[in-house]
């Protein structure tokens, strides 16, 4: 199986970083490095294990499509795989992606969760996000598109830049939401609902958290999706926000 790289941007989160690094150890595919970008005030190099797959790239403060783009110039991999650092990846997320883009029979190809999970830190339950989607969090691609065209130097939104870059990829959609739980918290990138969203006029121009918090409650509670040691971490996660909100 090829090498996969897995290309992580951080800054100012070690407690989700934390987390991130647990996710990415936990995968069922095992032929992968993890690069860390990382701008943080306080480098956050230490939480990294002592092994030849993780790489700490420690850079000065710059915009996320760079940041994505220098990590993977610090990689080897044959396959890249984009991993956020503060949402839940289940262990076979990887195992998954990458078999999907090999299975697609070409270079043109990227894969994306096409329907995913939604934890809103201090609801009680989850939310399915719907069908639709292609989460930028999740894009898997060979190489060779990113060596034709890399990461625009953007804050926001790169994921849909590099598709509208790349108009010659094909799209592969993974329709199984349990892989993938994006974490809403209250300090992210995205936060504005647009038109390229699988979402009714009505809703454009909301904010994601609110947009999600709108859709029914999943069948499964949070403890049937996520082990009791990642439950009890949302729980305290919430029990912090709501200790720092303003009475």
């Amino acid at each position: 199986m090829p090498l996969v790289s897995c290309i992580m941007a951080t800054k100012n989160r070690p407690l989700f970083l934390k987390q991130a690094l647990k996710y990415f150890q936990q995968q069922t595919y095992k032929n992968s490095e993890l690069i860390v970008v990382d701008d943080s005030l306080e480098p956050c190099e230490s939480l990294l294990p002592r092994e030849p797959r993780f790489r700490y790239v420690r850079t000065a403060e710059t915009v996320l499509g760079e940041k994505l783009n220098i990590g993977i110039r610090h990689s080897s991999g044959e396959i890249i795989q984009k991993l956020d650092d503060d949402d839940y990846y289940h262990p076979h997320f990887l195992e998954t992606t990458v078999s999907t883009v090999l299975r697609s029979g070409h270079k043109d190809a990227v894969v994306a969760m096409g329907a995913f999970l939604v934890l809103v830190v201090g609801h009680p339950h989850l939310y399915s996000a719907g069908d639709g989607w292609f989460a930028g969090g999740t894009f898997c691609f060979f190489r060779e598109a990113w060596d034709a065209h890399p990461f625009r130097n953007l804050s926001w939104r790169e994921d849909v830049a590099f598709l509208e870059d790349h108009p010659q990829l094909q799209k592969f959609p993974i329709s199984n939401p349990e892989l993938y739980v994006l974490v809403r918290h209250g300090n992210h990138t995205w936060n504005t609902i647009k038109m390229d969203s699988p979402v009714l006029p009505s809703e454009v121009g909301m904010n994601p958290t609110q947009f999600f918090s709108s859709r029914s409650p999943y069948p499964k509670s949070v403890s049937q999706i996520l082990p009791p040691d990642d439950v009890r971490f949302y729980c305290q996660l919430a029990e912090a926000v709501s200790a720092s909100a303003p009475s």
